[in-house]
């Protein structure tokens, strides 16, 4: 039997396999080359940018179980199907076996980022190779243990926001594409992304970007042309990933065509700038500006999840808060036995019991750093531990950033 059969995109269905387009694939938004349609949105997707397209007709099948079809309605109107591919791989390490190697991996990352911007400002030639390097040693680590570098994404310094900001924006972008399931090779491309997705704000004057009230009208649109910019920029690195311009250029476009720079809508903004957009709004509510004190995880997502299906695309919400969980890594928080610590971790499938390194006592005095899994029962006779609140940073005096400062959490065996 012919394993390569063209037809017209009219006559797709759901359950095919599209092997081939009508056009290269890197003119249009898809992230696979090669791909199941499990939703009307997939076809949909094929239909605006194909007349025909090549199917295999071994592979794939229609839905048929009440599971596929819930599955069908759930990434209605999404491109999300699309490069789904498996379950995230297990954790190769603990995360404290991690931790040593990511702090490593965060700083000479942080050093990186500090040379791509020196090399955007002054005019050079950025280091593409570098750049690959640095991302795909993110990378590796994300895939050992990704609580490892969540926990060092929480680490800020007030005088390195922007710098900060593009780092977070690819540990947090490639721990999501973990989540998501994608193979290594998208994990890099990903992560690519999202390190140089805000480049075109180096462009951007210090009196706008540092602005301490709300910006107006005319300062605004000075502040929108950094897409532009970051387009520009992009466009002359010799042999970077060409994704990364696609991104720095679309990823404030919203799914219901309100964004900017072109007003695209959902089905014409490529998957990557989908993730990035999510993981670039969540790292900026969450992080201090000069404008305004930085907000909690939970209000991040509070805001995330009401711009669903209008700024950001519906499924991909749903699956990036399942990833951060209900007490992300890094956050401080506070036990019913009074004692205080940080979420070191999630624990898989139980996501109100994380493990916690506490700090503080029952009457927040500094206690010896211990790992304390809220998933393993307690001792007999001893009351179940549960977290009862999330504190602010700050709180009680404790603040991620001095813990590592400090040399605190290095202790961690």
């Amino acid at each position: 039997m012919n394993n390569r059969q063209r037809i017209s995109v009219s006559e797709l269905r759901l359950g095919m396999c599209v092997i081939d387009l009508d056009r290269p694939w890197l003119e249009t938004p898809f992230l696979i080359q090669g791909f199941i349609l499990s939703t009307e949105a997939d076809i949909k997707a094929v239909q605006q940018y194909c007349r025909y397209v090549y199917i295999d007709p071994r592979r794939g099948a229609l839905p048929t179980s009440s599971k596929d079809r819930g599955q069908q309605n759930l990434d209605r109107n999404s491109s999300f199907s699309l490069f789904q591919r498996s379950e995230p791989p297990a954790p190769k390490r603990a995360v404290e076996e991690e931790l040593p190697d990511a702090r490593k991996v965060h700083a000479r990352g942080s050093s990186l980022v500090r040379g791509f911007m020196d090399d955007i400002r002054f005019g050079r030639v950025l280091n593409v190779k570098a750049i690959e390097e640095g991302v795909a040693d993110t990378v590796d680590s994300v895939l050992r243990n990704p609580d490892a570098m969540m926990w060092l994404a929480q680490l800020r310094k007030k005088d390195a926001s922007h710098e900060q900001h593009c780092l977070n924006a690819c540990i947090l972008a490639v721990t999501f594409g973990r989540h998501l399931g994608l193979p290594r090779d998208e994990l890099q491309k990903l992560g690519i992304c999202a390190l140089l997705h805000d480049v075109g704000k180096l462009q951007i004057p210090d009196a706008v970007l540092n602005k301490t009230g709300p910006l107006s009208e005319a300062e605004l649109a000075t502040m929108r042309k950094h897409t532009d910019f970051g387009r520009v920029i992009l466009m002359s690195a010799r042999e970077l990933y060409h994704g990364a311009i696609d991104v720095a250029h679309s990823h404030h476009e919203w799914v219901d065509g309100t964004g900017y720079p072109r007003g695209l809508n959902g089905g014409q903004i490529s998957p990557f700038a989908k993730i990035i957009a999510i993981v670039d709004t969540y790292d900026d509510i969450i992080g201090e500006h000069v404008y305004r004190g930085e907000r909690t995880a939970f209000e991040a997502l509070k805001e995330i999840n009401a711009g669903r299906g209008k700024q950001f695309d519906e499924s991909l919400v749903k699956h990036f808060i399942d990833m951060i969980g209900v007490f992300p890594v890094g956050s401080i928080v506070e036990l019913g036995s009074g004692e205080v610590g940080i979420v070191l971790a999630q624990t898989p499938n139980k996501p109100m019991l994380p493990r916690v390194v506490l700090l503080l006592d029952a009457n927040k005095q500094p206690r010896k750093e211990q790992i304390l899994n809220l998933a393993m029962p307690a001792a007999e006779g001893a009351p179940a531990h549960r977290v009862v609140r999330v504190l602010r940073r700050g709180d009680y005096g404790l603040d991620p950033q001095q813990l590592q400062e400090r040399g605190l959490m290095a202790k961690i065996p």
